[in-house]
């Protein structure tokens, strides 16, 4: 399947190791790079989809997470990588209550970028592994219980509910059925109704789709309950 990939940095070195990079996956991928955020949106409404969206967090164009929220905003099935030499908690936070599919340090080893692509593409989110480590579970465990409350608004089952909370802990349709003791066909179909409720089509718009339920509900939970989704989902599945 061919994938299209669009690298977002002011940088041309950059760029040109990202595409350099992600052709050395062995799969069909088309590239396209811009330079700022203005010329990144051109691209975008010029031709089909895009798989995925790289984007650096400083651009000529761009304050913070502004680049995020735009893009965010303006095309909300695109799934986002965040590629950034900030790696610090805060700014990876402040990414994933922007609805970010992940966060690649740059200062991470290159061969890493190319799980990072991998998890978000199949519907994961990717997490730096020493991310993880800071996050406490005590907030974790809180959001996770207003998420559960908030969900049953979209009118889901109670085992819908269950297979929901279960695929923002990084389960596979396997894996879910046998914490659940279901067949992986009937995993399938309580998956599928979770995704039309929740108006996606994919696990990673669904995460996003709950994250911005979650904003609605409480910012400050919201980033907690994505920081439950990273620490789940480490790079290590994807391998």
């Amino acid at each position: 399947m061919n994938q299209r990939f669009l690298i977002i940095d002011d940088h041309p070195m950059m760029r040109g190791a990202v595409r350099y990079m992600l052709e050395m996956t062995g799969e069909s991928v088309q590239t396209d790079q811009a330079g700022s955020l203005a010329e990144a949106q051109a691209i975008l409404n010029s031709g089909p989809p895009f798989t995925l969206a790289l984007l650096d967090l400083v651009l000529p164009d761009t304050v913070g997470t502004s680049g995020l929220q735009t893009l965010r905003l303006r095309y909300p099935k695109l799934p986002i990588l965040i590629t950034s030499a900030l790696c610090d908690r805060q700014t990876v936070e402040r990414c994933l209550q922007g609805g970010a599919a992940g966060f690649f340090g740059k200062s991470s080893a290159s061969e890493r970028l190319a799980i990072a692509v991998r998890t978000v593409c199949s519907g994961r989110i990717y997490l730096p592994p020493e991310i993880d480590a800071q996050i406490d579970q005590r907030w974790v465990n809180r959001a996770t219980q207003r998420l559960d409350g908030d969900v049953r608004k979209l009118g889901l089952s109670d085992r819908q509910t269950e297979v929901l909370r279960l695929i923002l802990q990084g389960m596979s349709n396997k894996l879910i059925g046998r914490q659940l003791k279901l067949a992986e066909g009937t995993v399938k179909v309580h998956v599928s109704a979770v995704l039309r409720a929740l108006g996606v089509r994919n696990r990673t718009q669904a995460v996003l789709a709950a994250n911005r339920r979650m904003v609605a509900a409480s910012a400050s939970i919201m980033c907690t309950v994505v920081a439950r989704l990273r620490g789940a989902w480490s790079f290590k599945e994807a391998m």
